[in-house]
Formats: C-alpha cells, sequence, structure tokens
C-alpha cells in the first residue's frame, strides 16, 4: 500500500510543478487571454489543495511556524486573484 501511495504523491506533486511551469510561461505570454489566465488560476488552487492534502496524510501540518506565513499568503493571494476575475 505504501509504495502505491508513494506513487501517487509523486504524481501529484509532478503535476502540480508542471502545473506551475505552464502557468509562469503563460503570465509571461501577451497573446494570454483573461480567460486563459482563470483557468491556470484555478488548476493551480487544485493543486495546492492536493499537495496540502498529501503533507495532510503524510502527517505533516501546514500550520507549522515555518510553513505557516507562506501557506496563508499563498492562500490569501489566490482569493484575491479570483474575486478580480
Amino acid at each position: 500500500m505504501d509504495d502505491y501511495a508513494d506513487r501517487e504523491e509523486a504524481h501529484t506533486i509532478s503535476m502540480a510543478r508542471n502545473d506551475a511551469r505552464y502557468a509562469l510561461a503563460m503570465v509571461d505570454r501577451p497573446d494570454a487571454s483573461h480567460d486563459d489566465l482563470r483557468k491556470i488560476v484555478r488548476t493551480l488552487v487544485d493543486d495546492v489543495v492536493c499537495v496540502a492534502r498529501v503533507a495532510d496524510l503524510r502527517g505533516e501540518r501546514l500550520n507549522d511556524p515555518s510553513y505557516g506565513p507562506a501557506v496563508r499568503a499563498l492562500e490569501g493571494a489566490l482569493r484575491q486573484a479570483l474575486r478580480e476575475t
């Protein structure tokens, strides 16, 4: 079972990294539409939720003092971006 969980964790993190690279590339494209960027933000939000779930399942706590401020800042930025659309 752990082998399956490890593979799923690696896949989830790999997909999040790929989506982040794609998002960075799209942000620099002048022809990227507002709708394109909105979809990317939603994908990144889903990635953050999945990676956080993996961390929780692994027993890591995102409210650990070393992670807490960064996680709250990211959440706030994503919420603000979604409100502006």
